[in-house]
């Protein structure tokens, strides 16, 4: 539409007097116009509201009787029981949460709730959270709290029907002595085992982390009581030994029948402060066993008592131990055959070197694929005495090594060029070699050159390589290593390497991401991370509760 004042639209101007008539004499006719059109569009959307309701309406009876020939409802019982059962976590028990199978399951609808509710296998495994008192609340909301935990767990397990059960427990650790009040309402060890004990005879897989006065109401139980026990995990979640709660883990153990199921195959301790060979077990029949005491105590698992609980133990397979280093003494000069264990972990304290070597002279390893050693309680300093023995003595230790393809070692149990030694004593055919640097370097601490180990795992044409086989390379807490290293030694393995996985705890030095792109087409997958750099900030918003930090987590402290 043309108008007299079409240089002024869009302007600052503002009407003279003389113009203003002029102008509302031009817009009666638009003004009538635009009234017309939102009386037609109004006309127009109440039409289309009343289209849009009978749709609907429509709509809703359709989609009601097309569910009746959903194909989901025609499904066989035994095929939706089968998608729950895919719904459940498989690397850990269910929780009592409506998030996640198979509690939500029965929220869907009625049908769904019906047909959770009544299949056993679904309630088979639960794990269950003693809840933790809060100071700043009553204790008749804990208790509330509690009570609320121990119906659940009934009402979940009978409905399990006669299947057997894989139940994980976890307690809180009780309180400081110095704590201060309202203290922790006292707490009934003997709750769970009421709750627990009627389901006993299906309990197949049992993992209990709690304080030593709750584990010990489970040595009530006796080994006919437990017919169908494969695995037993024990966990001593003591936080401290006072008067109220005697830290007894020793007694609670020995004196445990529950130890002796028929069928206990798999067990697990953690913080026991008895002697191993004092436990009450059927050590014949062990496939998996894992012993680890507290760190402090008046226990020791030195190399006799390991090497004893070895004999006793011809079947098994899988095992993690702690070895606490004790001085020379006299030791049978036999060799204990190890004829199905597949993978070793050693926990050593003192001079790992020396500590887990006397135990490997001990064993024959003919099936051992998976090695790992950690050590910890031993700083290595400068002008320390070499404990690493030579490569052909340790070599001659391990024995016939011939299917070790897995080996993970503990950076801090070999100073300087250890390391190297001991992976030229390692046979040709590991795949995959696992390295775990020191989160911190304690000061005075010896270099530990770790270029030189990733120089002595390059291949070459003019040596033998360490490793030909090798196909996983992975190392945690990386920070001595130089980015260009780790570069040589990726391209001297390829196309062997198959996957590159490291973790620098520093900032990136040399980009060299970009050079190992070409080498994703042989079938390298590569993750190498490093810490950001940290710029510095200039923020006016420093210093205040919603300003930037002013230092990185990783960079040193300023005071």
């Amino acid at each position: 539409m043309s108008s007299p004042f079409a240089s002024r639209l869009g302007t600052n101007y503002s009407a003279q007097d003389k113009e203003i008539d002029e102008i509302k004499a031009l817009l009666v006719e638009p003004c009538q116009k635009l009234k017309n059109l939102d009386d037609e569009i109004d006309a127009m959307r109440k039409a289309l509201d009343k289209l849009t309701e009978e749709r609907n309406t429509l709509s809703a009876y359709v989609e009601a009787h097309k569910a009746l020939l959903s194909p989901f409802r025609r499904l066989p019982r035994d095929v939706i029981e089968a998608i729950f059962m895919a719904c459940l976590p498989t690397h850990r028990n269910c929780v009592m949460s409506a998030q996640e199978a198979p509690v939500i399951l029965g929220r869907i609808c009625s049908s769904w709730r019906i047909i959770s509710h009544s299949f056993p296998r679904l309630w088979s495994s639960l794990h269950i959270v003693e809840p933790v008192y809060q100071h700043d609340s009553s204790p008749s909301l804990y208790q509330a709290k509690l009570a609320q935990r121990l119906e659940v767990a009934d009402i979940w397990l009978r409905r399990s029907g006669t299947c057997s059960l894989s139940i994980s427990l976890h307690c809180p650790k009780e309180p400081h002595p110095w704590s201060e009040p309202p203290r922790h309402p006292r707490r009934n060890p003997d709750v769970w085992l009421n709750v627990l004990l009627p389901f006993a005879s299906r309990w197949k897989h049992i993992r209990l982390v709690a304080p030593t006065v709750t584990l010990a109401v489970f040595s009530h139980l006796g080994e006919n009581d437990v017919p169908l026990l494969r695995r037993l995990e024990m966990a001593h979640n003591n936080h401290y030994a006072g008067p109220e709660v005697p830290n007894n883990s020793s007694h609670c153990l020995t004196q445990c029948s529950l130890l002796r199921g028929p069928n206990l195959s798999n067990l697990s301790v953690f913080g026991n402060t008895a002697n191993p060979l004092d436990l009450p077990l059927r050590w014949s029949q062990f496939t998996d066993l894992t012993l680890i005491p507290p760190s402090s105590g008046d226990n020791a698992q030195t190399c006799e008592i390991l090497c004893e609980i070895l004999y006793r133990c011809p079947k098994l397979q899988n095992c993690k131990l702690f070895i606490h280093n004790s001085a020379e003494g006299n030791m049978a000069n036999a060799v204990i055959e190890c004829s199905f264990l597949h993978t070793l972990e050693l926990l050593c304290s003192g001079i790992p070197l020396h500590t887990f070597g006397r135990l490997l002279r001990r064993l024959s390893l003919p099936a051992l694929r998976d090695f790992k050693v950690r050590g910890f309680g031993h700083h290595y300093s400068v002008g320390d005495a070499d404990p690493f023995p030579s490569a052909d003595s340790l070599l001659s230790s391990f024995g016939d090594l011939a299917r070790l393809e897995s080996i993970s070692v503990d950076r801090t149990a070999f100073p300087g060029s250890n390391l190297i030694n001991f992976l030229r004593s390692l046979p040709p055919t590991v795949r995959r070699l696992d390295i775990t640097e020191p989160m911190v370097q304690s000061l005075g601490d010896a270099p530990l050159d770790d270029d030189d180990v990733f120089a002595a795992l390059e291949a070459s044409l003019d040596r033998p390589s360490l490793f030909p086989a090798l196909e996983e390379l992975v190392i945690c807490h990386c920070r001595d290593f130089s980015d260009e290293a780790l570069l040589r030694l990726v391209i001297s393995r390829v196309p062997t390497l198959k996957l590159v996985d490291v973790q620098f705890d520093r900032e990136m030095q040399v980009d060299i991401l970009p050079s190992l792109e070409p080498f994703a087409a042989t079938g390298l997958k590569t993750s190498i991370t490093y810490i950001p750099a940290s710029s510095p900030s200039f923020s006016p918003w420093i210093g205040l509760p919603d300003g930037p930090p002013m230092f990185s987590p990783y960079s040193p402290s300023p005071y």
